[in-house]
Parts: structure tokens; C-alpha cells; sequence
């Protein structure tokens, strides 16, 4: 095969071009080789500050940086690495805090609470003494053990600080667990800011405060200068003032013990999601563990509804079930007329007030547990119930609606037997008018598909 002329240009090219990376790597490589030829620069430590004072406030800020210089390899090119020690004074460097740095590294910050653990776990620094650390820093010349050095020893003062606790609990008479510091109310800690404790829950009427273990009264958080401030209480000779809460709700607490500041406000929700009846006026008579639930007005969480048969009897509304020593709602006086509607909450179910049924039959409760008021009536069934809507055999004909048959024996039970159509119903208990009353589902009754035959039946009491 014929070379072609242009190839001796080519080659010449190449060799020049290949000669000149090689130059280039090498002129690189003798760069860097300077860059460490730190000449004859003494190794030397310092830091931004010699007196450092630990605040946990201040957890993540920096509190200390310590710088060191280059030290020397004597022109050797060879490369450097760098070794910290800190230790406590006095210790000759037995115990120290050894940091491998490596190369090209001449600063090590220390953050607030970084270097307060540090004290406190390696040295065993009490909480909020000060103490005085050594620092020097070791250079190693790579392949020149001869010329490794040692720096200067930098003294830096250091006062630590003793961090807050990390859990937080509630006592006292207004407190869901009076002042049992075995079974105290927990707050719940911050997952991001140290100090900071939630609660939100039921208070009485009544004083309280925090302890941080459970089983120990001390120490202690109780009410400082004014309602926002706390003191932290650590002897039976510190003041024992306690914080004050007027009326029994739900309330939100926000402590920061950081700051000893405490937030105190009344939610916008019931003390209860849940209410009884106990008594031998009841259906489950004096069963604590068992006692008969009101219901929750869904459009008014503080209203609780009863709507079924009571006997001659008494009855309380207590707040829990299990323990007749629970907080109840009662009547002003013992035994009111039942047309009485004033209600009071009280802690432990003393004094022991109860309504009293003096003629058995269905009745209508409705307890306002905001307003403090009860409504207490019989309740007289319904002679005739109709069926009305699309789901009905009539339909929406409420001048002639399907009618309900009534149970033999049994005033308050009407049922119905026959087809039902895909589509909706209500119950009205007059005809010929839609502004009447009507018995309606707690949710929308609704046929999703048609029957040929279906049972229908409505009890007036109890729904």
C-alpha cells in the first residue's frame, strides 16, 4: 500500500502534540509538588477566641475555631498531614481528644453543644464549671520522619452549661392526674428545638406546675415574675409558687425551658369526645365499666344527646368509665325538677348530686357541656310514621306517603315490608306538608339498587 505524502506531517504532529500533554503533566505535577514546599514555616495553633462561654441557647452556633499554619517540609516536596490534640489541663495529654485532620486541612470548628459534650463526657466537666483545655497540633512529613514537629500548647478557657431536660410533666389539682408525681401528666418534647415542650388536654380548676422525672417532686418549672415566666425549682428552699387556672377546659401549653417561658390558652375543642350515664335510672344501672354512652351532636362537638328509656331512678354523667372516683356533670342541687337546667362539672364526684326519674319511660337528654345547661323530657312515640322519596313505593308524595306499620304492643316500633326502589327516604310524622317534622337517618339513608321485598323497621326510642 502507497504512503500517502501527508503522512511524515502527521507523524510530526502527533509527536508534537504528545510532547506537549507529557510537558504539561509535567509542569501540573511540579506545580503541585511546590504548592507543598512550605519553605521553613514554624508549625504553630490558634483559635478565634480563649474564653468561651456555653450556652445551650446558643446549641448550634460555633462556639470555638482552631486554626494551625502549614509547618515546614524543608523543600522537600513531600506532603503534610495534620494530628489535633485537645485535652484537659493537667493531664499531660494522657486523655486527649486525638483528631486525624490528613492533608491540606488547617481549621476545626467546634459547635456550642458539640463542644459542651465534649467536656462533659470525655473530661467529666461538671455542668456550668469552667475548666481550662490544651491544644497542639502534630505535623508528619510524609517519608521524613525527621521532620515532623509539634506546635505550640494553646490554653482555652471553657464554662459549660447543663442542658435542660428532655422530658416534662404536668401535677397538680387542675391536672388530669392531681398531684400523683408517679403517674403525672406527660407534655410532648420538640423533635427540633431543645427545651420546648406541647401539651394540649384537659385542666380543672385549680393550681399547678412541671416536674422532669417522674416519682421525684424536684426538680421543678412553677410560676415565676408573672403567668408567662417560669422558675426552675431545684430545693425545697426555692419558692414554690404555682400556676393558677380559673375554669375546667381543654387547654394548649408551649414551654421553652430554654428561655423560661410558658404560653397558656384555652382550645377551641370539648374537655370530652366521649360521655355516660350511670345510675339505676339507666339501662346499665350503676356499671361503671359498662355505664350507657351518650351521643356526640356531630354539628356541635360540646353537645352530648340521650335518647332512650330511663327508670325510676337517679342518674350523673360521669367523664370515664372504671374508676367511680372520675369527675361527673350533675345537677346544681340533689334531685332538681327534671324541667331544672342548670349543669355543674365536678372533680371526683364531690359532692354526689344526681338527677332523679320519677316516672319511667323513653326520654330526650341534651347536655351542653359549653353553656352548662341540660334538657331533660319524655318523650311521647308518634301515633303514625310515613315513608316519603324516590326509594319509596309513593315516592315523594307527602300527601299520601307510604305509612308504617306499627308493632302490636310496642308504641315505638313501626316497620315496613315491601319493594324499594334505587334512591332515597325520610320518615315525617305528619302528611300533606313539607315543613312538618320528619325523622331523618344520622347519615342520609340512600338505596343503591332496588329490592323486590325489603323489611324496614324504625324504633322512636333510642334513635
Amino acid at each position: 500500500m502507497r504512503k500517502s505524502f501527508l503522512t511524515p506531517i502527521f507523524s510530526s504532529l502527533n509527536g508534537i502534540i504528545l510532547f506537549t500533554i507529557v510537558l504539561l503533566i509535567t509542569a501540573c505535577s511540579k506545580i503541585d509538588k511546590m504548592e507543598l514546599n512550605k519553605g521553613d514555616n514554624p508549625l504553630s495553633v490558634s483559635a478565634d477566641k480563649t474564653n468561651v462561654v456555653l450556652e445551650e441557647i446558643n446549641r448550634n452556633a460555633d462556639a470555638l475555631e482552631i486554626s494551625w499554619t502549614s509547618g515546614t517540609n524543608k523543600g522537600t516536596n513531600a506532603a503534610i498531614s495534620y494530628t489535633v490534640m485537645i485535652d484537659k489541663k493537667g493531664n499531660n495529654f494522657a486523655q486527649a481528644e486525638v483528631l486525624e485532620m490528613g492533608r491540606a486541612v488547617f481549621s476545626k470548628k467546634y459547635t456550642v453543644k458539640d463542644l459542651n459534650d465534649l467536656l462533659i463526657s470525655r473530661w467529666s466537666v461538671a455542668p456550668g464549671e469552667s475548666t481550662v483545655l490544651e491544644i497542639k497540633v502534630l505535623n508528619e512529613v510524609q517519608n521524613h520522619a525527621d521532620l515532623s514537629d509539634v506546635s505550640n500548647v494553646l490554653e482555652i478557657n471553657v464554662t459549660t452549661y447543663k442542658a435542660v431536660t428532655t422530658t416534662l410533666y404536668l401535677i397538680g389539682d387542675a391536672a388530669p392526674n392531681g398531684w400523683s408525681a408517679d403517674n403525672a401528666e406527660p407534655l410532648v418534647p420538640s423533635l427540633t428545638d431543645a427545651g420546648v415542650f406541647t401539651y394540649r388536654g384537659q385542666l380543672r380548676a385549680g393550681e399547678y406546675k412541671f416536674i422532669t422525672t417522674l416519682g421525684s417532686f424536684l426538680p421543678s418549672y412553677n410560676k415565676g415574675a408573672d403567668d408567662t415566666k417560669l422558675l426552675f425549682r431545684e430545693s425545697d428552699s426555692d419558692p414554690d409558687e404555682k400556676f393558677v387556672n380559673a375554669s375546667q377546659g381543654v387547654y394548649d401549653i408551649t414551654i421553652n425551658l430554654l428561655t423560661l417561658s410558658i404560653s397558656v390558652s384555652a382550645a377551641d375543642l370539648p374537655p370530652y369526645e366521649r360521655l355516660w350515664m350511670l345510675g339505676d335510672a339507666t339501662p346499665t344501672g350503676w356499671n361503671i365499666d359498662n355505664p350507657s354512652e351518650m351521643r356526640v351532636d356531630s354539628s356541635n362537638l360540646f353537645v352530648f344527646t340521650y335518647n332512650g328509656l330511663l327508670n325510676v331512678g337517679e342518674f350523673k354523667i360521669p367523664v370515664s368509665t372504671g374508676d367511680f372516683g372520675t369527675d361527673y356533670y350533675m345537677p346544681l342541687t340533689n334531685a332538681p325538677d327534671i324541667t331544672e337546667t342548670g349543669v355543674q362539672w365536678v372533680a371526683g364526684g364531690n359532692p354526689d348530686y344526681k338527677w332523679n326519674i320519677t316516672t319511667a319511660g323513653p326520654y330526650k337528654i341534651k347536655l351542653d357541656i359549653q353553656n352548662l345547661t341540660i334538657n331533660i323530657k319524655p318523650f311521647t312515640p308518634y301515633a303514625n310514621i310515613w315513608m316519603v322519596g324516590d326509594a319509596s313505593p309513593v315516592g315523594w308524595n307527602i300527601d299520601s306517603p307510604q305509612p308504617m306499620t306499627p308493632t302490636p304492643g310496642d308504641p315505638y316500633e313501626f316497620s315496613y315490608t315491601g319493594p324499594l326502589n334505587a334512591g332515597e327516604f325520610k320518615f315525617p310524622v305528619e302528611t300533606g306538608n313539607w315543613g312538618r317534622r320528619f325523622l331523618y337517618a344520622r347519615n342520609k339513608w340512600l338505596r343503591t339498587r332496588q329490592y323486590s321485598n325489603e323489611i324496614c323497621t324504625f324504633w322512636q326510642s333510642g334513635f
